[in-house]
């Protein structure tokens, strides 16, 4: 299991990405997602959700300020693209949400793409 941590805005939301798992990583996911608020039975089900290729999941928790996005096995490297855009665009929602910002405006538009450059950097 690899994680990777983006800070947004010095501070005011972090997102933990999380990849690159296999079954033996589930406990600790588990215990990843409990934190973040979900519930045991939600829990079960997104483990279950993420042990497919080609599956997100985001849980964001405005009480932390915080994302977590799991990216589980891509088919190909644009699936896994297609999953890591879809999810950070939960996360852009989740962080104009809070901040009460409009979410068709430019604020939406810069946010996710800083979020994808911190994603892309991590892979180049």
């Amino acid at each position: 299991m690899k994680t990777k941590y983006i800070d947004i805005d010095e501070n005011k939301w972090g997102v933990v990405l999380i990849y690159d798992f296999d079954m033996l990583d589930w406990d600790n996911m588990a215990a990843v997602m409990r934190a973040f608020g979900l519930k045991r039975n939600k829990v079960n089900y997104a483990i279950r959700v993420l042990s497919t290729y080609n599956s997100g999941l985001t849980i964001s928790n405005p009480d932390l300020q915080m994302s977590v996005v799991f990216i589980g096995q891509p088919t190909s490297k644009s699936q896994f693209w297609n999953s890591v855009s879809h999810e950070m665009k939960h996360v852009t929602d989740a962080i104009i949400e809070y901040y009460a910002k409009p979410c068709d405006g430019e604020s939406a538009a810069y946010l996710s793409g800083y979020l994808l450059q911190k994603v892309v950097e991590e892979f180049t």
